[in-house]
């Protein structure tokens, strides 16, 4: 009996827009996995890119004759790729992964070794993701990162966790197929921004639960404009009040709304500034944590950046609220 006949058989998934600087990378490591190469699949669903993406990826795809398949994602949404994959994926499980990353070369072996572990005392898992490790393109790209690497910034525990657990969000999660297509169903495509987050929690709502393991490492090559932090900022808060809407809750999710009042708050009534100025205290002390725990001096520069980074949240969700997904698209 082939040693290779217990592994299950893993559909990826990648999406991509004009990504000819990144992708070649991402398919080399993609190729060269740790990994039976006929227990995998790597689907590229070009979102009909202007660039020489798709060249690159047929390159690959002539190369590794059924292993890498180019399609076209006429949509161009990733959500759509999303939804695409999954229904002409062949494997047992898939992962949903991105052009602008690229994996370890053990990254497929050690999802699907971490899967089969936690299931055997996890019956309701239906996915594990791993670690994140970011490549900074540029200064204001690593600072960025300092603020979604700060428990205050309200971003999933994968960001800044060094330790195995079970988390309501994933990233470049391997999810198991069945669970999801029985119970789950498929990505929200009226979700154009974080659909993601919307799908891990429909997981978790199903009763079903997602696992971080560090161990698991992939790297991502993060870039910054202020134009982008500003939209990425304001869609964070759109999307969950896109998710209130959709029937979800935390009543964590409430604190732009209560942040907003609070800052309304402040003139009129003394002890609210008081509260303000523990507010900035306790974001002085975070940015001298930070700077502390990476070397890295534009921490001290956090207090103002986050204090701009939740009022960008707080309108966003305001504007999720009322105008629903108008306010991201």
């Amino acid at each position: 009996m082939d040693e290779n006949d217990g592994l299950p058989f893993v559909s990826v998934i990648i999406p991509a827009y004009n990504e000819e600087r990144y992708i070649r990378k991402c398919l080399e490591e993609w190729v060269n996995q740790d990994y039976p190469k006929d227990r995998y699949e790597i689907l590229i669903y070009d979102g009909m890119s202007t660039d020489r993406t798709a060249n690159i990826v047929k390159e690959f795809e002539r190369r590794y004759p059924g292993l890498v398949f180019y399609r076209v994602n006429p949509k161009r949404r990733q959500v759509y790729a999303f939804n695409m994959g999954i229904r002409e994926s062949r494997g047992d499980f898939f992962i949903i992964f991105g052009a602008h990353a690229y994996p370890e070369r053990n990254f497929l072996r050690k999802s699907v070794e971490t899967f089969f572990r936690v299931k055997k005392k996890e019956p309701k898992l239906a996915g594990v993701g791993g670690k994140i490790i970011k490549l900074y393109e540029n200064r204001l790209a690593r600072f960025v990162a300092l603020i979604y690497s700060s428990p205050l910034s309200g971003a999933s525990t994968f960001w800044y966790e060094e330790r195995p657990h079970f988390a309501k969000t994933v990233a470049f999660a391997l999810y198991a197929k069945e669970t999801i297509l029985k119970d789950v169903g498929f990505f929200d495509e009226d979700m154009i921004v974080g659909n993601d987050f919307e799908f891990n929690l429909r997981i978790n709502k199903r009763g079903y639960r997602l696992f971080f393991d560090p161990e698991i490492k992939s790297y991502y090559f993060a870039r910054s404009t202020w134009k982008g932090f500003f939209r990425q900022s304001f869609n964070y808060g759109a999307v969950k009040s896109m998710a209130i809407r959709k029937g979800y809750f935390s009543p964590i999710w409430l604190f732009p709304l209560v942040f907003l009042g609070f800052e309304l708050l402040t003139v009129p009534f003394l002890v609210i500034r008081w509260l303000f100025a523990l507010y900035w205290a306790v974001l002085t002390g975070e940015g001298i944590r930070l700077w502390r725990k990476t070397k890295n001096l534009d921490a001290l520069a956090l207090p103002p950046v986050m204090w701009f980074f939740h009022n960008l949240i707080s309108f966003g969700f305001l504007a999720g609220l009322v105008f629903g997904k108008r306010a991201y698209r």
